[in-house]
């Protein structure tokens, strides 16, 4: 008999327990996912972690989205985040700018304007979105291309042209840099909070 009871509790004790109110999703990889009601959440079989997972997104059959974090918490979540596109998905590139202006200092200022604009106008569809989208990524391109990042060249007239070219490395930076301007609270914001 003892050794009944034995056998029983490490069974009990080394199989994955599953609660009447928890639930287990299978995942796309095929593991198991039991969630537990205080929502929090652990694999049905022990699994090594190599520290390189990132949160994981499951569309149920009635269209809600569960978020399973990696500190083992899950809750409903409005939808997937938008991917970032890696350096070999985004484009290279180019903007030209014309201005002619009663100095040749503020025909080259207005040229390199109307590149960053239309640099903008061309990155939008890359950018994490938000009201001040437009806003962070002329702030980030300026921070990218720094002071000398134009090629300007100038004509009779007090007019100038200006070109800015970007690689795809520095598209992808400048998109970054626009998500961490969005994600990042400003200062103003924090302090209106206390």
């Amino acid at each position: 008999m003892r050794w009944l009871i034995l056998i029983a509790g490490i069974l009990f004790v080394g199989t994955p327990r599953v609660l009447a109110g928890d639930m287990v999703l299978t995942l796309d990889d095929g593991r198991e996912a039991i969630l537990h009601e205080d929502n929090t959440w652990g694999f049905a079989q022990f699994s090594i972690s190599d520290g390189s997972e990132e949160d994981l997104y499951i569309t149920l059959d009635n269209g809600k989205t569960i978020c399973l974090k990696t500190d083992y918490t899950w809750n409903y979540s409005s939808g997937r985040p938008q991917q970032k596109k890696s350096v070999k998905e985004l484009p290279s590139v180019y903007a030209n700018g014309s201005a002619t202006r009663p100095t040749l200092d503020q025909a080259v200022q207005t040229a390199v304007s109307q590149a960053i604009e239309r640099l903008t106008t061309k990155l939008l569809p890359y950018a994490k979105k938000s009201k001040l989208t437009s806003k962070y990524l002329s702030a980030c391109i300026k921070n990218e291309i720094g002071e000398n990042g134009a090629e300007t060249t100038y004509k009779p007239g007090w007019t100038a042209q200006a070109k800015i070219t970007l690689t795809n490395v520095q598209v992808k930076n400048i998109i970054d840099c626009v998500a961490t301007q969005i994600e990042t609270p400003a200062e103003g914001q924090e302090a209106a909070k206390k």
